[in-house]
């Protein structure tokens, strides 16, 4: 796997989904991750646009489930270093005793550990370093009317453990716009944070500029 998209809290929303599957489509991506809160129905579509494509399924404990993807589960693990879950508790529930365990080992160039969750509609990434974690990125606001767009690319170093939220990509159930996702680059180590007003921007979006 070379890069993986991740998408949350989509909620009852459809009308942008197919947009977004589509520019992840353009762009080379096979691997996309839903992290819960995410009706099954529109998602199936990015199993049959390409036979290469993989889809991870993430759902709360209440579901709703989707059988057919690739992967589904409360918890996913990926590759040995990237947890899926739903909520923050759940990543802890599950792979706890793994990040604690690759956080305090001596760093010898290792990948880093990136654990990605949904549910908080905030799109953040975390150094996870206890006791002082460092909040390396967000996108939020005091009134969810006031959020802006934006984007960003972080550098993941190695021997480093991050949290990761790409937010939500809905209408919040039509009160205002938020439509926000991630991508992460594992070839470059990086990720890409884009958080946009209307899903038509999609099209000005370049995920990773040139440096």
């Amino acid at each position: 796997m070379d890069r993986l998209a991740l998408v949350a809290d989509t909620h009852a929303y459809r009308a942008g989904l197919p947009a977004l599957l589509s520019f992840f489509h353009q762009r080379g991506l096979r691997h996309l991750a839903c992290l819960g809160d995410c009706q099954p129905e529109p998602f199936k579509a990015w199993l049959t646009l390409d036979p290469e494509n993989r889809l991870y399924w993430v759902y709360d404990v209440f579901g709703p489930q989707l059988p057919e993807a690739n992967a589904c589960g409360v918890a996913l693990e990926l590759e040995g270093r990237i947890f899926l879950a739903h909520t923050r508790a759940l990543i802890w529930t599950h792979y706890n005793e793994r990040i604690r365990s690759y956080a305090h080992r001596a760093p010898t160039c290792r990948p880093p550990l990136l654990a990605c969750h949904g549910h908080t509609h905030v799109p953040c990434v975390t150094r996870f370093a206890p006791p002082f974690s460092r909040l390396l990125y967000i996108n939020d606001a005091l009134r969810p009317q006031e959020f802006k767009p934006r984007q960003a690319c972080l550098r993941l170093e190695p021997d480093t453990v991050y949290l990761i939220v790409p937010g939500a990509f809905t209408l919040e159930e039509g009160r205002h716009p938020a439509f926000s996702f991630a991508v992460l680059d594992f070839i470059d180590s990086r990720v890409a944070m884009v958080s946009l007003r209307d899903p038509a921007g999609l099209e000005a979006v370049e995920l990773f500029p040139t440096e």
